[in-house]
């Protein structure tokens, strides 16, 4: 006899109900996709690092022309919500206070790896790929090199390069945003 197995699928609203009601908390690392509840790993130093080092250096030099919004969920759908470890997000008046960024408020998405490579090659870029987000950057910090993908179509990213130390970068709907490889790596 075969058991099949049945997973609940969650919406956005329900996961935002589970915290309502505290079953999920603010001190809880997880993120809604596709329907799952997915416990995001434990943050270690060199992941903090560079994720300082990228807001600071984003938000210098991208200004008024971006909000950088780290480690907060943006909307993808009914059933996905991410965090990445930075988005950099369309302008607006209220910060999005008033409702969550969407596929169309993203200039760009980075996630920075240092021992999950794989859950961000796959799951992560798929769904942002799939979501139409024109541009993604996975830092590989082991590897000591930024994977640029852009160029989504029916969810994978076409255009992957990698940047090494010594190279520059910038996103493609930013392109007065330059940064250093040696900069974001540390």
């Amino acid at each position: 006899m075969s058991v099949e197995l049945q997973r609940w699928t969650f919406t956005a609203d329900d996961y935002h109900r589970l915290a309502e009601v505290g079953i999920l908390t603010e001190d809880d690392r997880v993120e809604l996709i596709d329907g799952e509840i997915i416990k995001m790993s434990p943050i270690g130093s060199r992941h903090v690092g560079c994720v300082n080092r990228l807001n600071a250096i984003l938000s210098q030099r991208a200004g008024s022309l971006a909000i950088v919004s780290v480690q907060n969920p943006f909307h993808i759908d009914e059933y996905t919500e991410p965090e990445p470890d930075i988005a950099l997000l369309r302008p607006r008046s209220d910060f999005y206070s008033k409702s969550l960024a969407v596929p169309e408020d993203v200039f760009l998405i980075i996630e920075v790896a240092d021992t999950f490579l794989e859950y961000d090659r796959t799951v992560k870029l798929a769904t942002y790929a799939r979501a139409g987000i024109s541009e993604a950057w996975i830092v590989d910090l082991a590897g000591e090199g930024i994977e640029v993908c852009s160029e989504p179509v029916n969810g994978v990213y076409q255009r992957i390069r990698r940047v090494r130390r010594g190279q520059d970068l910038a996103p493609e709907k930013l392109p007065g945003v330059m940064v250093q490889a040696d900069e974001v790596l540390g």
